[in-house]
This record gives structure tokens, sequence and C-alpha cells, in this order.
């Protein structure tokens, strides 16, 4: 990691608003801040390069709000803690909005601060400072917020900011947003406010289930015979993951786990029935409706599992729902889902609850009830085309020990069963909110966090969402943060032509047309190039197996060198395309 070096000594004086904030962040232990600079913060700017020194924490400079923030939402997927983001007034806030809402769904700490212009009207510059003056500021993102405040004295930034540190460690997790008022930060202080014993002011522990709640769902493991534990959102703590393979283990579990959490069991052991998926199937449904007992621990989207489509099989099985999500429900999104009915209902925390239950089972082995359901995959015979399984395939032989890669991301359809996650650190999750062009910056706060960890870090998108914010890349390599960027890239947003073929099947229109307004072609994307000129190493298009191994190999020593580089793979869609488009889209 690389960070800017001030000229000369820190002014160690607390002499200004702003550098009272800076001591609050530094306080908090944070490492790193990412921003994108803006006036309304210049103060709060300065006290961490001249007051702080650029150190604890140390600047990571974004071209967009939006990074700065999916970079601070990536690096606490990878560790469980909050990371600090500014970003700058309301203009700088509605920009990064979208990565708000990922992080808000993701249920990931985030420490976000920004400001305004001065709320004293006298001391606003004309036009600029008025523009970006907000009465509540804050309001633009209270909805996918925990806590927000804009304090008006020095004591009160100590106030709120302590407050918010403590908000956004405490389950269930999101971001929060402090505002400081541009004046404020900008004026000078007779003396310094008293700072609190950060010891005594700490996030309380994770909440336990009630006794009578944990007895009820041991009897209710003991009885059944084919019970399903839904593995949901997770920390990356070993015990934890550790805990979760026992508790399978102690009822003879049949597991399931999806891609949009990050690994939360071992997906080649006996007990993890399935492929993680993205959207359940008719095979997980099915293998739903097989069980007596669902035990889902922090789990998406219950109620789309066992209350399947139309026409589905019905699930029977009692269910033990452990969430605490129910914390941070309102009106304005959805992000609560569909209703799940529940045969006991507990509002704890689901890590507790597995260490609670594991204890009180006592141990032991069973083997799950079931028998895997595992996709084959048949050799490539077409050394022109690749798939997604030739890219699992050629990156894991480059590694020596490819269970010490962290996956920070991976495209649709990427093989887990080729590639299984075998520690909780394995594989990252995805967006949380569904915000394309998000993942280049997640992946990079992932990288940081893996830098810092001594992990390697490979990151599997598809050419739309690099697209859309590909030059936080850029970041990357300024602050020397190793990753390796592996683009599925179909020349469409193919996902959507899906969609349009759909349509069109149900009002009997040509399918072939599914490609209008998706391809992204005509002309290409050179998406190596674009990463060079961000300052990364850029190789291909990479077109047949014979350049991908070459590719993969050079991308890997890359890595391992701490450099940062890009394969642009052209991975051609599963459903071919209708012949009678072939030459308008030039493929």
């Amino acid at each position: 990691m690389y960070l800017d070096t001030p000229e000369g000594e820190p002014d160690d004086k607390i002499a200004w608003g702003s550098d009272v904030a800076a001591q609050m962040l530094r306080r908090f232990g944070f490492k790193y801040v990412s921003l994108n600079p803006g006036a309304s913060y210049r103060g709060l700017h300065d006290s961490l390069v001249n007051h702080l020194g650029n150190r604890n924490p140390g600047m990571l400079l974004c071209l967009h709000e939006d990074h700065a923030i999916g970079i601070a939402h990536g690096y606490a997927k990878a560790t469980d803690e909050p990371m600090a983001a500014i970003v700058h007034s309301n203009v700088g806030l509605m920009h990064g909005h979208m990565a708000i809402f990922n992080a808000f769904c993701d249920r990931k700490p985030l420490f976000l601060m920004g400001a305004t212009g001065p709320m004293d009207a006298h001391q606003r510059r004309p036009w600029i400072d008025w523009i970006h003056t907000s009465s509540d500021q804050a309001a633009i993102v209270r909805d996918i917020i925990k806590f927000d405040n804009q304090p008006t004295s020095a004591e009160a930034i100590v106030d709120a900011m302590t407050r918010a540190n403590i908000a956004t460690r405490t389950e269930p997790q999101a971001p929060v947003y402090i505002v400081l008022d541009a004046g404020l930060g900008e004026q000078s202080l007779e003396k310094a406010p008293a700072f609190p014993d950060m010891a005594r002011f700490k996030a309380p522990a994770s909440p336990r289930a009630q006794a009578a709640d944990m007895l009820q769902a041991v009897e209710m493991l003991k009885a059944a015979k084919r019970p399903m534990i839904l593995y949901g959102r997770g920390t990356r703590s070993q015990e934890a993951w550790d805990n979760r393979v026992k508790l399978a283990e102690a009822v003879g579990a049949c597991v399931m786990s999806d891609l949009k959490n990050g690994a939360a069991f071992p997906t080649d052991h006996p007990a993890h029935v399935i492929e993680p998926f993205n959207q359940p199937g008719k095979p997980h449904h099915d293998l739903l409706a097989e069980a007596d007992l669902i035990l889902a621990l922090e789990w998406i989207d219950l109620g789309g599992c066992v209350c399947p489509p139309k026409g589905g099989t019905n699930v029977t099985a009692k269910i033990i729902n452990v969430t605490m999500d129910h914390h941070l429900h309102n009106g304005a999104h959805m992000v609560y889902q569909s209703m799940s009915p529940a045969d006991l209902l507990v509002s704890a925390s689901s890590e507790a609850f597995v260490a609670d239950l594991v204890a009180a089972l006592g141990g032991g082995r069973k083997e799950p009830w079931r028998a895997s359901i595992r996709k084959s995959f048949t050799p490539s015979t077409d050394p022109s085309r690749i798939r997604m399984q030739d890219v699992a395939i050629a990156l894991r032989e480059q590694f020596k020990n490819p269970d010490d890669v962290t996956l920070a991301a991976v495209a649709r359809q990427f093989p887990v069963d080729l590639w299984p996650f075998r520690s909780p650190l394995a594989y990252m999750g995805k967006d949380g909110g569904g915000g394309i062009g998000s993942g280049p910056s997640i992946s990079i706060g992932v990288a940081i966090a893996c830098a810092d960890m001594g992990r390697p870090a490979v990151t599997v998108l598809g050419d739309g969402d690099f697209m859309m914010g590909g030059n936080a890349i850029w970041t990357a390599v300024k602050h020397q943060i190793p990753i390796l960027f592996v683009i599925n890239n179909n020349q469409s947003y193919f996902n959507d032509e899906l969609h349009q073929e759909n349509v069109a099947r149900r009002r009997n229109r040509p399918v072939g047309n599914r490609w209008i307004g998706q391809a992204m072609n005509g002309p290409a994307l050179d998406i190596a190039k674009f990463a060079e000129s961000q300052g990364a190493v850029g190789i291909g298009p990479v077109k047949t197996l014979e350049e991908l191994d070459a590719a993969v190999k050079k991308g890997v020593e890359i890595l391992n060198a701490g450099g940062v580089c890009l394969l642009d793979v052209h991975i051609p869609p599963g459903a071919e395309r209708s012949a009678g488009s072939t030459g308008l889209r030039n493929t």
C-alpha cells in the first residue's frame, strides 16, 4: 500500500473544528479514508494531511464518490470492520447514493462523513456555497443509513461521531453519516474539547437468543429427521465458520448458501448438497420440500425460498428464522423482501445463535440425510471458445494454494464446484443492492484488506459492471493495491437480453431482436486498453483457450509482484444469439 507523504512535520495542536473530526477518525482506529475531494470539507482535508500527517487514517484518492463509498464497503466485507469515507456536500452525497444503498442492503458497517456549505448564510460565497448547502442534507439518504447527525460545536462533533461509530458497529450493521458544517470545520478553537476514553464507548456484544427460544430450537433440531440449514449473512471469523460446520455435522443437516453473501460454509463439504446460487431454482425448491425442518440464519429473502412461485413444490417443513434484519426495515424501500412464515422467530445474532446451539447440542458427527446434487463439467472441445469454467480452471492452476486466494466477486455462471469455497475469506459476495457499476470499487476495498492480510485478491466481473465503474481501478494503481481483474466480456448487458427474450416469447414476437439496446458492440469496447489508460496492465482481448492460459499466467505473476492487472476475456454467452442478429452486431 502506498500513501502520499506530506512535507514537513504534522501540526499536532488541535486548533480548528476540523482537527477535532480528524482526531476522532484516528481514535476510532481507522487506517484508511477513501474520498473524492471537495471544497465543503476542505478544512477536514487539511486536518487529515497537516494535522494527522495523512496517516491513521491515510487518504485513498478516488475519481468518483461512488468509488470512495464502494471501497469502504468492500473493506468491511473482508474485515467485518467499518472504514471511513468522505463525500463533498449534497452533490457528492447524491453521487454516492447508490453505493450507500448497496452497503445498506448488504448490512455492512461504513463510517461516512460529508459537509454542507456554511449554515451561516453570511459566510457563504456567491452561488456555489448556496447550491451546495442543504437545510437537512442527511435527508437525501436517511432511509438507507442507520444514524446521522450535523453537529454545531466542537464538543458536539465528538459526541456525534462517537454515537455514529457505536451505531455502525452494532448489529444489525449499516452505514452512518456525519455532516460537518463547513463554517464549523474552519472555525478556530480557543481550546480543544475533552475526548472520551474509547474503551468506554464500544459497540455492545452480539445479542443472544432468549433461553426459551434456544431450548425450543434445540428440541426442534433433535426431533428433525431431515433438517436443512440456510446459511446467509455471516462474518469472516474462522471461529464462526467452524461453528457452522459443527452445527451441520451435529444434526446431520443439509446446507444451502447463496452467492449474494460471502462464503459461509465449505461448498465441497458433503452437507453442502447443491452449488451456491444467486436465485433459487426448481432443484433448490425441491430440496427444501424434502426437508422437515428449515433453520434460516440471516437468510436473504426467506419468503422467496419457502414460498415458491406458482406451480412450484410446496414446502411443508417447520421453520426457525434467526434474524435481526427487521430492526432496519422501513417503508422507503422493499429490501425486507417477501413475508415468510416461521414456527420460531428468533431476534438474535445468527453467529451467537449458532455458537450457543453447538454448545447445547454437544458435538458429534452425523452424515447429511441427502446426497449431493452437483453439476458435471465436460472438457472444452472448441479451443476457439472460452467458457467460465475454463477461466476458473486456468486461474486455479496458477496459484500454489488456491485456497489462500480471495475472490472479491464472481461473474455470472462462475463454477463454484470447480473453485470450492473452503474458508470465510474465500469469497466476499455480491454488491448488496444490485447497483451495477459497484464491482470495481468494492473489489478494490476487498483487495486493501487482503493486502493487509497477505492474501492475493482476484475479482471476476461482467463487462457492463466494470465499464460503469472501471475508473476505480486508478485508485488501486495509485495506492499500489494488488488485485487481478478478470472481465467476463460478452459484449452485452446479457442478463437483460434474456429478459427481453422472455418478454418477446410471451408476446409472440421475434426473440432475435433481444440484443437491440443491449449489445456493447459497434464499436467494441477495448477494456484492456481502458485499464492501461488508468495505469494498470491490460491484457486482451483474450479469445481462445491458448491465449487464456498465457494471459492468466502473466496476470497472476503481476498480481504476485504487487501489481494491478486486468484480463479482458471474451466469453460468448451460453445461450446462442439468433443468426439474423450476427451481421448487425458485427460479432
